[in-house]
């Protein structure tokens, strides 16, 4: 180094530390709780692995505003507590077990008690020297470290005593809920203890790690855990990811942007309630209760990493989910069937990208149709041709018109839909599947009979009045007769009409739009049915403003028949039809004068 040069070392603001563990990293104070539970189980964890007949404990015990966390682990040296103690980052977990076996790994927890704490004390005696040791650390930077009577027993003891703002998080109650909240997975005996009484809370396997529990015990479990009588339950678990869990199937439809909460463990202790990049998006029908021993946690230890592990991990979460549908299909297709109709959509996602899938579950799969909702096996049984939409716009134009010419059209508009179709028609080339649009329909609509100049006529005058809505008009005979006109419109239209509208707007682009030109091919068609006693009727009325209004009447009508979005100016024009029909309906009953 340059002899003008000097080295210097960081120095760190601890209140600073402090505010920003409470206020960024850890979300809830409560957390000093799992920070505690972790080192104790950690330390016992260590000295189990020197002796592996060794039972751990870890002993609460309140008196006033102070507790006291203590364990039976393998305790520290004084060299110990100035390394890993009073080092900031450093964690006091050594060796290959620390990789393996242990829970914690940043060093920082600790430092969450002086969130609740004005200090932390910390006394202990370890495993391999006849020493014990205080070690008193404050929110301000300061520590100190003494000798002390040799305790009782080797492990440690963590005194706390809370802030005024804190202090109900140090009742016994609020207490007790915590550790149930964040250790109720671990393997170890905690005991709360006030007053000379003791409380054991946990001790052993929960119900859902140990192998041995019955579907129903995990159902009952699965309620008091989550509030809900789940439909059916199956086991999860990974090689990669080291992982033991179960699945709860939820028993009601399930929105596929709603926030699926479930229970993710680390080494047995409670990590989060969300599993992001865990779970395939196709999975969002389940809640979960997981631990893993090998997938790593950020540094808030409130999420997991997205590493490569992960992703192992997932792709054989994944695989469980496949062949626990497969192994219904054979042994209890009923709860299948239920699965089915209250989750298809999310079964239909796994169906479009997994062809084992879809060849063992497109049978079952329910689509809505123009003859209302139907599995695809009836389809495929009841129909020679199979048309689809991908477009809802399109299939509310076509459903009543396709129906009354015995076509059945599936609506394909829903998520995974027309990929699970075009899929389907890949793998099935036996099949006649086809994608239908509305001017596939127009063009099988049968031609109008032409007896004179009246159907040109009528076409002429009702595009002089359609042309405000950007529309042209067609006659054409089609069933069913009821069905007075059609509006029939592909995307490139509808694109081309909203253009049009806004052009002569209000709108802050108008201008530019106005010189979008409007192609007479991709102008919406109102079809007028030849067939229909009113149609035939209005074809021949010489009366020019009650023909306007009642073309404009047709014109809004077959928008609504056909669930389109109708503007200002397309209901001002509705309602001002309506009122001269309405003067005109009075002026037979006036008095004459």
């Amino acid at each position: 180094m340059d002899e003008n040069q000097k080295q210097y070392q960081f120095q760190v603001n601890m209140k600073g530390m402090i505010e920003l563990l409470s206020e960024h990293i850890y979300s809830s104070p409560t957390v000093f709780i799992r920070e505690l539970l972790q080192n104790g189980m950690d330390a016992v964890t260590m000295r189990k692995g020197i002796d592996s007949s060794f039972q751990g404990r870890i002993d609460v015990t309140f008196d006033g505003d102070q507790m006291t966390f203590q364990d039976n682990g393998i305790g520290l040296t004084q060299d110990d507590v100035h390394q890993f103690l009073s080092v900031i980052g450093q964690s006091s977990k050594r060796g290959d077990l620390a990789d393996k076996d242990l829970i914690g790994k940043f060093g920082i927890g600790l430092l969450s008690c002086l969130v609740v704490s004005e200090a932390i004390v910390v006394e202990t005696r370890s495993l391999y020297k006849e020493e014990s040791v205080r070690w008193t650390g404050r929110a301000d930077g300061t520590y100190e470290v003494e000798i002390i009577d040799l305790l009782p027993e080797v492990g440690t003891k963590v005194i706390l005593k809370a802030k005024r703002s804190w202090r109900t998080l140090f009742r016994k109650e609020d207490v007790k809920e915590n550790i149930l909240f964040y250790g109720s997975a671990l393997p170890i005996a905690v005991n709360l203890i006030e007053n000379g009484e003791t409380e054991q809370l946990l001790n052993g396997n929960p119900v859902w790690l140990d192998p041995e529990s019955t579907k129903e015990d995990l159902l009952a479990y699965g309620k008091e855990v989550f509030k809900t009588r789940f439909l059916d339950v199956f086991r999860l678990e990974s090689e990669a990811g080291e992982l033991q869990g179960v699945a709860f199937i939820i028993p009601n439809k399930v929105n596929t942007t709603a926030t699926k909460e479930h229970k993710i463990f680390l080494k047995r202790m409670y990590l989060c309630d969300q599993a992001t990049n865990l779970l395939p998006e196709w999975t969002s029908f389940v809640r979960c209760i997981i631990n893993s021993n090998a997938l790593q946690p950020t540094a808030s230890r409130e999420s997991l990493m997205n590493n490569t592990v992960l992703q192992e991990t997932k792709k054989e979460l994944s695989d469980c989910f496949k062949n626990y549908l497969k192994t219904l299909s054979l042994t209890n297709i009923e709860v299948l069937e239920q699965i089915i109709t209250i989750h298809h959509m999310f079964i239909k996602s796994l169906a479009a990208s997994d062809t084992e899938i879809m060849n063992l579950f497109e049978d079952y799969l329910p689509f809505e149709t123009n003859q209302g909702m139907m599995s695809f096996g009836l389809i495929k049984e009841s129909y020679k041709n199979i048309y689809y939409t991908p477009s809802l716009d399109d299939y509310r134009q076509i459903r009543r018109i396709a129906g009354s010419q015995k076509k059945l059209v599936i609506n394909a508009a829903y998520s995974y839909e027309t990929d699970l179709i075009d899929k389907i028609k890949r793998q099935r080339p036996d099949l006649s599947i086809e994608k239908i649009a509305p001017n596939d329909i127009l063009q099988e609509f049968e031609a109008a009979i032409v007896k004179d100049d009246t159907i040109d006529e009528f076409v002429t005058r009702a595009n002089a009045i359609l042309k405000k809505h950007y529309c042209k008009a067609e006659v054409k005979r089609f069933e069913p007769k009821d069905t007075t006109a059609i509006y029939i419109a592909n995307e490139d239209a509808l694109s081309s009409k909203n253009i049009q509208s806004l052009s002569t707007s209000s709108n802050p682009f108008a201008s530019t739009l106005k010189h979008f030109k409007k192609q007479e091919e991709v102008i919406p068609t109102l079809c007028f049915n030849q067939q229909n006693e009113l149609i035939e009727k209005v074809m021949v009325i010489d009366d020019k403003e009650l023909f306007e209004a009642l073309i404009n009447v047709l014109y809004v009508q077959s928008l609504m028949l056909g669930g389109y979005t109708i503007n200002k100016r397309e209901m001002d024009t509705f309602n001002d039809a309506l009122y001269q029909f309405m003067i005109l309906g009075m002026s037979s009953f006036l008095p004459k004068f």
